[in-house]
């Protein structure tokens, strides 16, 4: 029966091919706007570590201004540590992996002088980071604490730095000249992405991780430029790097790796002894505000999720309940048009449950269509997102199970849709059709 009912829907389509078309368009253009809304948003808010997301832990440090909260309206600490605090949490190192971090720049000085030298973006971590946040190796492997500590010239670089250097990525224990100094290279990353990039939010979270990573305290020791917010509440005492390094404002990332619930309480625990004893020295002079905050929460704090994106998935999903009202009010329109045909066949013996299955399946039929065409509407839509936007390049792309979702979405909301004028057309009266006709 369904085969025969479905056999009926596709002549019904074709004896009003142009209403037809603007009920599929219009579930296709419904969808399509969800669809790209709710890709954007989907990526932007995902879990970008689902595996280790909550045991990896952004510290926070409350050494602002008695007189003022950092941020009053939530009343939380900065959203980085100071250098010297960084410095001293590293060398206690309590947690079972930790990295103070920060980002910075270099030239790049190939050896080949048919490779033009290029700036490229540096990570200094300590050695701990690649474990903490689980970087594909391609060859070699992280340096060693003891590399930390002794500031030794060694770095990790990725395999496109290394392709665009070298020409090639078997580059292990060659040397790479960074600025005005040559470094070992160490390992080599794989192709490697994080959406977001949730461990730095202060410069973009929709960049890819950077091109070389350095130990933090060979950063430090060569007074490498920060990029990325520097935040202070009164000035340095003195100019550059050296200023800031003695001062109490914030510009370095710290992350822990805790593996249990005993593990954070131990290690909130030294935080507020930590703070105790540097309050002896005139600092920390706010109420206790020490944060460990998992991955997801940190990302809830600091609103990496653009507002825009979720205004623009409610729009989308607005506009697709437009859409299919629109739908049924064409469909409504067309079943009702046959109301002639509708009495004639329940004159001859058909029940209203045969009519009514028979218009619901022409509804679904539509919305199957609209689905199908939604879906290069879809793919158009994003690929417009990424020119528009060229940040978005990794984010608005195709998500085939959150497409499936949104499709089956399409096709009942068009069965929904359909339910009430398929509804009404079983109720006409067959006698009053056959005396009007």
């Amino acid at each position: 029966m369904f085969t025969y009912y479905l056999k009926l829907a596709t002549l019904a389509l074709k004896r009003t091919p142009v209403l037809s078309a603007l009920m599929v368009l219009a579930i296709a253009l419904g969808l399509a706007t969800a669809m790209t809304a709710f890709t954007v948003l989907y990526r932007l808010s995902g879990n970008p570590i689902p595996h280790k997301s909550e045991v990896l832990y952004a510290v926070q440090l409350d050494n602002w201004s008695k007189d003022s909260a950092f941020d009053e309206e939530n009343n939380l600490p900065p959203n980085q540590l100071t250098h010297g605090d960084a410095e001293r949490l590293m060398a206690d190192a309590r947690a079972m992996r930790q990295t103070a971090m920060r980002r910075s720049s270099v030239s790049v000085v190939p050896s080949d002088p048919e490779v033009r030298p290029r700036l490229a973006t540096v990570r200094a971590a300590g050695a701990d980071f690649f474990a903490m946040f689980d970087a594909p190796f391609l060859q070699g492997g992280p340096w060693s604490r003891a590399d930390d500590q002794k500031e030794a010239r060694v770095a990790v670089i990725s395999r496109e730095l290394a392709d665009r250097v070298f020409r090639r990525t078997d580059v292990l224990g060659e040397r790479i000249r960074l600025d005005d100094e040559d470094f070992s290279i160490v390992g080599v990353l794989d192709t490697w992405k994080l959406n977001p990039l949730f461990y730095d939010i202060t410069t973009d979270t929709l960049s890819n991780p950077e091109d070389i990573y350095l130990p933090f305290s060979v950063a430090t020791a060569k007074a490498m430029d920060i990029d990325g917010s520097i935040n202070c509440f009164e000035p340095p005492p003195g100019a550059g790097f050296a200023g800031l390094r003695e001062s109490d404002c914030v510009m370095t990332q710290y992350w822990v790796e805790l593996p249990d619930a005993a593990a954070r309480e131990e290690y909130l625990a030294y935080l507020s002894a930590y703070v105790a004893e540097q309050r002896k020295s005139g600092r920390f002079q706010r109420p206790d505000n020490n944060r460990l905050s998992n991955v997801m929460e940190w990302l809830t704090q600091n609103q990496v999720v653009p507002d825009d994106s979720r205004i623009f998935a409610g729009v989308g999903v607005a506009f697709l309940v437009v859409c299919l009202l629109n739908a049924a009010g064409l469909l409504l329109a067309k079943f009702l048009r046959k109301s002639g045909e509708i009495g004639l066949r329940r004159a001859l013996g058909a029940r209203r449950r045969e009519i009514f299955a028979q218009h619901l399946i022409e509804s679904g039929l539509i919305g199957a269509l609209g689905a199908v065409m939604g879906l290069l509407l879809t793919l158009g839509g994003l690929a417009m997102v990424r020119t528009l936007i060229p940040r978005f390049d990794k984010v608005a792309t195709l998500d085939t199970s959150l497409f499936g979702l949104l499709l089956l979405v399409a096709i009942v909301g068009a069965v929904g849709a359909g339910a009430y004028p398929a509804w009404r057309a079983c109720r006409i009266a067959p006698a009053s059709q056959l005396k009007t006709n």
